[in-house]
This record gives structure tokens, C-alpha cells and sequence, in this order.
């Protein structure tokens, strides 16, 4: 089969679109023709070494994919050839302590699929069984690809972590990308005022499409924590969610009122940054890691997924041999929603 894999960390030129063997399922696993994957910021950071990188080589990249299933392992139930799915990235082991107690997001020995397993960057892909959830006639392949990593991490940050309530306002940074849009409609759902960020006005408008009320565009305001004052009635907001990191700290400090909630999942500007610890002592907030995800919070998030009630949002396609492009675009960040693949 086509794929495309690594054999060594580097920058894009070390993608390599060719050959690889058909793989087999084992006795849980059920086999996917993909027919979409979608990049993450995850991705370039597998292929460049950063972060939690795999143990060994080749490894077939792309962590979300959407497909047709073209068979199963003999234990496998529940699935028939030509059901058409969405895959949950996050493989648990059903045999630690806290996968015991129910609490699978604390799994000792997760991995990842396109990290320590390989991806959906191929024509076939095996996935357990259990990580494979079927998808709606009315759901699109290249739509169904854009939306489980970006939807589970935003689903985690407003309707878990975050606790987000109709009456309460949040704020967005990174409206255009695929978690801050999947946050958006997520938070729109549940009812709340929603303000945004973005790094230009046409992602400002897209967001505001998607069901945003206001939008600041932080690379021409980048002093904005006034504006969201203004936006919210001369108050400051309940809930912040952030994918952006250091670049934005200090201004989501200073828009985050007495008792607010402050949820971090991405810090693609940064990772270190300074804090005045009296904000803390005069002004109680609370600061929350996006944490790992449950299989109930996916399954919750797929019963709203199926009923049409939140959409990927696509911002580009390439096919299979172009990966090394679409790197190159999600790196120039010149994109808004996400970044999908499709075929050879």
C-alpha cells in the first residue's frame, strides 16, 4: 500500500511518500480503508523530533482518519465490511490500575495512533476495534477526518474540564484553528457569549460564521484583554481557553475575572512564560492542563457529532503524495480549520 512514513527526525524532507505492507488485524483490530486524514501541529512535531516522538522506525504518520471498514479480527463485533468510521487516536490498555477504575484518560501505557502506532497517512490502517466509532451518511470523509482530535481536545477543555455554563461568557484564542472552531460551535451548543482571537480578520469573520459573537484580532491588538472587556459589558470573562501559550499569557490573565477558569491544551507560540503570583492571592483564578480524554467524553461527543449538531470545518486538501506541502502550509499558518488528506 501507499503511505507516507518516517525513518528519522528532521524537518520536511525526511517525509516519504512510497511502499509499505498491507497490514493484518490482530483478533480485536479491524482494518480501515482510509479515505481521509487530517494534519496536527502533533504531526510536525513527530516529524521533527519534538515532544513524544516514536520509539521506532519506519512510522506511518497522520493521527486522525476517517474510512470504510474492509475487515476484522475474529473478535471483533458490532462492525460489518462497509461501515463507514471515524477513529479515536488515543489507545488505552484496559489493564492498568486506573483503565480498571474507570479512569482511562490516566492510562499508564496509552499510545498514540501516528505517534507509537502507525497512522492514517496510508491507504489501510489497523485500529482496535474499540477505538473505531461509526459515522453518519450525511458526514463527508474529508469532515469526519477534521474532527477527532480537534473536537475530543476542545469537547475536554469546555464541556469537561471547563464546565462552561449558558449564562457565562468564554473566551476563544485561536478561533481559525481546528480546536479553536470545534470550541466555538461547542460553546455555541451549550449557549454561552463567546469572544475570539485570531491572527487576521478573515479568520475573525470564519469564527464569527461558526457562531462567535465578537472577534479581536490579536496580531494588530495584541494588547486585547481591553477589547474583551468592552465586548462583555465592561466585565471580564468567566472562561478562557487557550491553544496559543505564552504569547497570549498575560493577556488572558488580565481578561479572566476574580474565580475564573483558565484551561490550557496547546502552546504553539511558547511554553514558558512569567506570572505575578499576587493575581493569584488577590484575584482566586483557576489555571487547568486540557488533561487526557476518556472513551465516555468521545462517545458523548459522537452522539452530538451524529445528530449534525457540530461540523469540521476543512481549510485545505492535499493528496497523499503532497503531504510534505500541506506541512508546509500548517507551518506557515496561513490556514484556517484543518489541514486534510485524501487518497494517492
Amino acid at each position: 500500500m501507499k503511505a507516507v512514513y518516517i525513518t528519522e527526525f528532521g524537518g520536511i524532507d525526511k517525509l516519504v511518500y512510497g511502499d509499505m505492507p498491507d497490514p493484518q488485524p490482530e483478533s480485536n483490530e479491524v482494518i480501515i480503508n482510509v479515505k481521509a486524514s487530517a494534519l496536527n501541529h502533533l504531526d510536525l512535531g513527530v516529524r521533527s523530533g519534538r515532544g513524544r516522538v516514536p520509539g521506532n522506525f519506519p512510522r506511518i504518520l497522520g493521527c486522525d482518519m476517517s474510512g470504510e471498514i474492509v475487515g476484522f479480527g475474529k473478535e471483533v463485533s458490532g462492525f460489518k465490511t462497509g461501515d463507514r468510521v471515524l477513529v479515536d487516536n488515543r489507545v488505552k490498555c484496559d489493564k492498568c490500575r486506573y483503565c480498571i477504575l474507570g479512569e482511562d484518560q490516566f492510562c499508564s501505557n496509552q499510545m498514540r495512533i501516528g505517534v507509537d502506532l502507525d497512522g492514517g497517512h496510508a491507504e489501510f490502517c489497523v485500529v482496535p476495534a474499540v477505538n473505531v466509532h461509526k459515522i453518519s451518511d450525511d458526514i463527508g470523509f474529508e469532515e469526519a477526518a477534521a474532527m477527532p482530535l480537534a473536537f475530543h481536545t476542545a469537547w475536554q477543555c469546555v464541556v469537561v474540564k471547563g464546565d462552561l455554563k449558558p449564562w457565562e461568557t468564554i473566551l476563544i484564542q485561536a478561533g481559525g484553528s481546528g480546536v479553536g472552531s470545534a470550541a466555538i460551535q461547542i460553546a455555541k451548543r451549550i449557549g454561552a457569549k463567546i469572544i475570539t482571537t485570531a491572527s487576521t480578520d478573515e479568520k475573525i469573520d470564519q469564527a464569527i460564521r461558526l457562531g462567535a459573537h465578537y472577534g479581536i484580532n490579536y496580531t494588530t491588538n495584541p494588547d486585547f484583554s481591553n477589547s474583551v472587556r468592552d465586548m462583555n459589558s465592561g466585565r471580564l470573562v468567566d472562561m478562557i481557553l487557550d491553544v496559543v501559550g505564552a504569547a497570549v499569557w498575560q493577556q488572558n490573565l488580565l481578561s479572566l475575572k476574580a474565580g475564573g477558569r483558565l484551561v490550557i491544551t496547546g502552546t504553539t507560540s511558547g511554553s514558558s512564560a512569567d506570572i505575578d503570583l499576587s493575581l493569584l492571592s488577590g484575584r482566586p483564578l483557576t489555571l487547568m492542563g486540557s488533561g487526557g480524554r476518556t472513551r465516555r467524553s468521545f462517545v458523548d461527543m459522537m452522539e452530538v457529532i451524529n445528530r449534525g449538531e457540530l461540523h469540521g470545518v476543512v481549510g485545505a486538501v492535499f493528496s497523499l503524495d503532497k503531504v510534505g506541502e500541506a506541512h508546509e502550509l500548517m507551518e506557515s499558518r496561513k490556514f484556517s480549520g484543518k489541514i486534510v488528506i485524501t487518497g494517492s
